[in-house]
């Protein structure tokens, strides 16, 4: 079987987790099986190919729900840790594919677009991915300009979507930064110390772009564990683990005494075995 679009929208697993996930294969068997959808598989790639190199028959099972994207896009975005970039150029990879049953406009980078009368929302994406509507907005120009191997190095998390922008317009001359006029400097500032500054400038404001969407990712994350922390649960968690705390201090104390007792008891017994001279 070939892989699903849907599921090449997340980077593979680096080599050395594959070969644990062989490793356990080969000595557990198969624990989940591999689900299929239109033929192809939609979760379960590694577990797929893990399974061909050790020549055993693979557990499938076949997508039941009505919304593959969601599907995928469930399993995968936390399942993994991924970066704002990659997060947000998935999500926007999985809603080029949309429902079934669409007319199928095809894709240079291989993902099925399918005509859809409700395209998701860029905020809508946003949310999916839980970052912001800009860094959706830069993964749909990438998505759409950059070729297959700017988009891997993306998905990869080796380049960031700025990154990969900035190759864009590298490329294309009609979107080349135009050569600045050249400026009313003072004698000791040449020409070329100010290109250079210029591009540490340009650097520096992708950087602190990339740096403004975690810091806004974080934040939503702050926001949803200060709510876990108010929740009843986690409060009875919090005094079961004071009471295991105390418990095991308990437990401890009376190791020590008992040891101490043991050493008493050994010395006296030392004593009294002794013959009286």
């Amino acid at each position: 079987m070939e892989r699903h679009p849907l599921s090449a929208a997340f980077p593979d697993m680096d080599d050395e987790e594959f070969q644990d996930l062989l490793s356990s294969i080969k000595a557990h068997g198969q624990r989940e099986p591999i689900t299929v959808f239109e033929g192809q598989v939609l979760d379960g790639w590694h577990r797929y190919r893990a399974c061909k190199e050790l020549d055993i028959s693979p557990m499938t099972t076949e997508f039941e729900g009505d919304d593959p994207v969601a599907f995928v896009i469930d399993l995968n975005l936390n399942r993994r840790q991924l970066s704002p970039s990659q997060k947000a150029l998935a999500v926007v990879s999985c809603n080029a594919w949309r429902s079934v049953g669409k007319p199928v406009i095809p894709s240079r980078d291989g993902i099925n677009c399918r005509q859809d009368d409700n395209p998701v929302k860029t905020k809508d994406m946003a949310k999916q991915a839980g970052v912001s509507t800009a860094t959706v907005e830069r993964a749909k120009r990438v998505s759409k300009k950059a070729d297959k191997n700017t988009i891997e190095q993306v998905q990869k998390g080796a380049m960031t979507l700025s990154e990969a922008l900035k190759l864009i317009d590298e490329k294309e001359p009609s979107s080349k930064r135009k050569k600045p006029v050249e400026p009313r400097l003072p004698v000791a500032v040449s020409i070329e110390k100010y290109e250079e500054l210029f591009k540490q400038h340009e650097a520096l404001k992708a950087l602190y772009r990339e740096q403004q969407d975690n810091a806004e990712e974080l934040a939503k994350e702050i926001e949803i564990l200060e709510s876990i922390r108010d929740n009843e649960h986690f409060q009875k968690m919090k005094e079961m683990q004071a009471t295991i705390d105390n418990l095991t201090q308990a437990r401890d104390r009376w190791q020590t005494e008992a040891a101490e007792m043991k050493k008493q008891v050994l010395h006296w017994k030392k004593h009294a075995d002794r013959k009286p001279t």
